[in-house]
């Protein structure tokens, strides 16, 4: 890790921050600066960077939130903390990394849970940690920035990967509908389209998926084995740039980004 920055810029909120592209962007925005509120499922892992960023970046400002946001209860109760920690401050960015979907064999093995659980993590949350934040929206010194991680699999049908997809789709709608209905609030949004990634989660999607026969796990293998992968880093720091590049409300809010457009 490199040497923090000398100020504070900003005060954000990253779901899926314990592994892949969440930890990987909340290493570069503690390098920025920002306040970190980090949220993810499993509780040892998710101290465990937080201890990892507070050894790094001593004069830093960083708070850990464990919960499962695909659970209700789990979810209001991570909510109420969150809501606690912040006080009165102003939140700049939101951003929502966590997702799930496992895979299924055949129809006869897709349950009706899995698609549950993925449409609360994946669609649900994220409307909640908005709903719940609005307050700590600010126009001053700029609006909230929220990015939404979606999937290229939304628009893609491939077998087995229903929970996923359609939860992924539901995102993309929902990305739609708070386009409009955020408008009058101090608020931004976009999608932001990633691309492969090389993550623990794909790979472990990957063996899952081969063990199902499932024809998109060889696709997925042959994108890391010949590198064209992009790496959870460097989707970390382009959602980053993104975050804090001075670009106006017309350039980002609305739009959906994809990796390779985003100049570092």
């Amino acid at each position: 890790m490199r040497a923090e920055l000398p100020l504070p810029h900003s005060t954000s909120v990253i779901t899926g921050a314990s592994s892949g592209i969440g930890w990987a962007l909340a290493q570069q925005l503690a390098y920025r600066g920002h306040t970190l509120y980090l949220l993810a499922r499993r509780e040892a892992p998710l101290l465990a960077c937080l201890e990892t960023l507070q050894q790094h970046y001593p004069r830093g400002n960083f708070h850990a939130l464990p919960g499962d946001l695909s659970d209700p209860h789990q979810r209001h109760d991570v909510m109420t903390r969150l809501t606690t920690a912040l006080g009165t401050s102003p939140v700049g960015a939101i951003i929502h990394c966590a997702g799930t979907g496992m895979p299924a064999a055949s129809i006869a093995d897709w349950h009706p849970d899995d698609l549950s659980d993925a449409l609360q993590l994946n669609a649900v949350a994220p409307l909640a940690l908005i709903n719940t934040l609005l307050p700590c929206m600010t126009p001053l010194p700029a609006p909230c920035r929220i990015v939404l991680v979606g999937a290229g699999i939304d628009r893609h049908v491939q077998p087995g990967t229903g929970s996923y997809g359609v939860s992924k789709m539901a995102m993309r709608r929902l990305f739609e509908q708070l386009r409009e209905e955020l408008a009058s609030q101090p608020a931004e949004i976009a999608l932001m389209q990633p691309g492969v990634v090389d993550t623990p989660g794909l790979r472990r999607h990957i063996r899952t998926a081969r063990a199902m026969k499932l024809p998109h796990a060889d696709y997925l293998q042959a994108q890391l084995d010949t590198g064209q992968a992009f790496s959870a880093d460097t989707v970390g720091a382009r959602i980053a740039t993104l975050i804090d590049a001075t670009t106006t409300q017309d350039t980002f809010s609305g739009r959906e980004w994809r990796t390779a457009e985003i100049d570092t």
